[in-house]
């Protein structure tokens, strides 16, 4: 870039001179007026200063420009795909928004406890698969139906290997039921399948969780550590070698809370753990829902426990948590009662509860 300074008597004539030097294409950058000459500030000559400048012509052949063309192509390419997926996002909108039998299914949807981009996702699926001709309320349930199964296809238990110790850890926010949950599958795995069972409570921010799960042991007759760090939580593991399986329950932490996430998952990391489930409660809103689920992805979950079941009507909440997770889902709880409140339900007969209450 050439950038040069030009003097004259006024404007017009600064302007001659930048066009005769550097062509009609010139820039101005910057111009200013100011007096020069005079005897101490009398007599001086006004005079305007013009800073303009061109820029160079590019090498119309050179190989960063064949770069940059292409580069240009490529991005016109793909903001043309972009539009045409927009325009046909919103014809499939305005599909649904202008059916009322697709407005129904939206409607009955949300009564489900299912968030309304998820719904609207789904209405829109149900235009492509029927093209637009959805009058029949059973073909609608059954479209919903094979997409929930798309979803929740996937129950899958702890699953112990012979001769290894399976380390699982629960993981969640506050109130959800952790602990209680974990007392469910150490007396189901103990007292029902046989199997040495070992507990680690990490939750010993809260007295009345360590004494809770002290209780649970003592009743079940399983014995019990407490680790207050990662090192201890080791050695805690550690102890339980030639067991088929050791439960860790953990400290409920709040998604809101990054240095308490921070914490745990520098706990998880730093020990042997197998597997991390994270329990969640059917009882929450979808939008918190969401972020527990995204904020909690930084500890690798592997699988997800919903509790709380037997307390909300709008049992849409699970297919949401599949759906945001895209992690298998595994037991659920219905209850206080242990061991009895845990189950491992099929996928068909979790589809149908969910959809139970579906009125289109």
């Amino acid at each position: 870039m050439k950038v040069k300074k030009y003097q004259a008597d006024n404007m017009q004539e600064a302007m001659l001179k930048v066009k005769s030097d550097l062509g009609s294409d010139a820039i101005i950058l910057h111009s200013r007026k100011f007096k020069k000459g005079g005897f101490f500030g009398f007599f001086a000559k006004k005079k305007v200063e013009v800073v303009a400048t061109v820029e160079p012509e590019p090498a119309t052949d050179s190989k960063d420009s064949k770069e940059l063309k292409g580069e240009l192509d490529q991005m016109k390419g793909m903001m043309n795909n972009l539009m045409g997926e927009i325009q046909k996002s919103k014809e499939e909108s305005l599909a649904v928004t202008g059916n009322p039998i697709l407005q129904k299914v939206v409607e009955a949807l949300l009564n489900l406890g299912i968030d309304y981009s998820t719904a609207q996702d789904l209405a829109r699926k149900i235009v492509k698969k029927t093209q637009g001709q959805v009058d029949d309320a059973e073909k609608l349930q059954q479209i919903l139906k094979a997409e929930f199964e798309n979803v929740i296809n996937d129950i899958e238990p702890i699953k112990l290997e012979d001769d290894k110790t399976k380390v699982v850890a629960m993981v969640g926010p506050t109130g959800v039921g952790k602990t209680t949950t974990l007392a469910k599958l150490a007396a189901n795995f103990s007292l029902l399948e046989g199997k040495k069972v070992g507990l680690v409570t990490a939750d010993t921010y809260r007295i009345a969780a360590v004494d809770q799960l002290k209780t649970y042991s003592e009743i079940i007759d399983l014995p019990l550590e407490v680790a207050f760090t990662p090192q201890e939580l080791t050695t805690a593991i550690d102890k339980y070698q030639g067991y088929d399986l050791v439960l860790v329950d953990t400290a409920g932490r709040s998604q809101n809370n990054q240095m308490h996430i921070s914490e745990l998952k520098s706990f998880i990391k730093k020990s042997e753990i197998d597997e991390v489930y994270l329990v969640l409660s059917a009882t929450t809103k979808t939008s918190d829902l969401k972020k527990i689920i995204k904020v909690y992805t930084e500890l690798e979950i592997n699988k997800l426990i919903l509790t709380k079941l037997d307390e909300t009507d709008s049992l849409g909440i699970v297919f949401e948590a599949a759906l945001e997770a895209n992690k298998p889902l595994s037991y659920v709880t219905v209850g206080q009662d242990v061991p009895e409140d845990i189950k491992l339900p099929e996928s068909k007969e979790l589809i149908d509860d969910i959809l139970e209450g579906l009125d289109l």
